[in-house]
């Protein structure tokens, strides 16, 4: 879990399904959802605590009844010549140990409270023998035993079926400025991560983290200006020519959500990035292309994660915006 969120804990508690939720509550297994995997474990402390009769501000004190997985492990010494990313939260995935370990305590007595609660995070990394390996326990607990499980994607749907959904809808783009604020004395800097963050706390934190996120934005919004036509090609090359893998991905990460919003300003509907940026990337694109192109970007994203040269990628994925726009030019006239 980001530490850091923390300090929001007061915005995620209003979650009004994890609000209703008290002491005596009788499911036994939860499963929150969402796109912030940091806001999702800090809600899942949340309830844990509250399943305890616990208030929200003892969720993130140590509990030997309130256990989170998957367990840290020692960090790797990195190779001789190889940055570190210290400064990251670690994530690890969830192991057959750490379910053999959850299902060997089930049926210790609680130590101090009155339950027992397990808290796995980053559910999804579970494979399909662990998730198996689990739901037996998910299908009939122990008394006072109950499973809180934090995902931002898909489990099997045995294990779905088992759980309690609760969903983490995106913040509204206001309400994440005015709690950054709080705790950022940057205004310009907090503006950009609230339009950035489309809604998720935990990346509106990463934004403000990274030094270079200002450049990153400025980058994805003229590539898109420059994509109008073949002839400008080279120029538009130019821009991400020397990106890293890491550049290509947050630049990448940033054009997929401005073309989204392209697209709802084209319709008249509401756009998450400031409607000028958005408005300086529209010309050549109609609703559709905009979309289209979009899903070309997160194809784009896939292939970069898969080791493809950065800039293959890249120039692919011009192309195909390019060739969009060109197809969908008729219907724009």
């Amino acid at each position: 879990m980001n530490e850091g969120l923390v300090k929001y804990a007061g915005l995620y508690a209003r979650n009004g399904a994890v609000a209703a939720i008290d002491y005596s509550a009788r499911a036994s297994a939860y499963l929150i959802c969402g796109e912030d995997e940091d806001g999702i474990a800090v809600l899942g402390r949340i309830l844990a605590a509250k399943l305890c009769g616990l208030d929200v501000d003892r969720a993130f004190d140590e509990h030997a009844d309130i256990i989170t997985y998957p367990q840290a492990q020692d960090a790797k010494k990195p190779a001789k010549g190889k940055k570190t990313e210290a400064d990251k939260p670690k994530r690890y995935a969830v192991s057959v140990d750490d379910i053999r370990e959850i299902v060997g305590s089930l049926y210790l007595t609680p130590f101090e409270l009155d339950k027992r609660v397990y808290v796995i995070e980053n559910a999804e990394s579970m494979s399909e023998i662990c998730q198996n390996k689990l739901l037996k326990s998910l299908e009939e607990p122990p008394p006072r035993v109950c499973f809180v499980l934090c995902a931002t994607g898909r489990l099997l749907p045995t294990v779905e079926s088992r759980c309690n959904r609760i969903e983490l809808p995106p913040f509204g783009v206001d309400e994440i400025a005015a709690e950054l604020k709080k705790y950022h004395k940057d205004v310009a800097a907090v503006t950009l991560a609230a339009w950035a963050s489309r809604g998720n706390l935990g990346l509106a934190e990463r934004i403000l983290a990274d030094a270079g996120f200002a450049d990153t934005y400025a980058s994805a919004k003229k590539i898109l200006a420059l994509a109008t036509g073949s002839r400008m090609f080279a120029k538009t090359a130019a821009v991400y020519e020397k990106f890293t893998r890491e550049k290509t991905d947050a630049v990448l990460g940033v054009m997929e959500y401005l073309l989204c919003d392209v697209a709802r300003s084209l319709v008249g509907a509401e756009t998450v990035f400031d409607s000028a940026d958005v408005k300086a990337v529209t010309v050549g694109f109609t609703p559709y292309s905009a979309a289209k192109s979009a899903e070309h970007v997160r194809t784009a994203r896939r292939h970069n994660s898969a080791n493809c040269m950065p800039s293959a990628v890249m120039d692919t994925m011009i192309l195909k915006i390019m060739e969009e726009k060109f197809k969908d030019a008729p219907a724009a006239r």
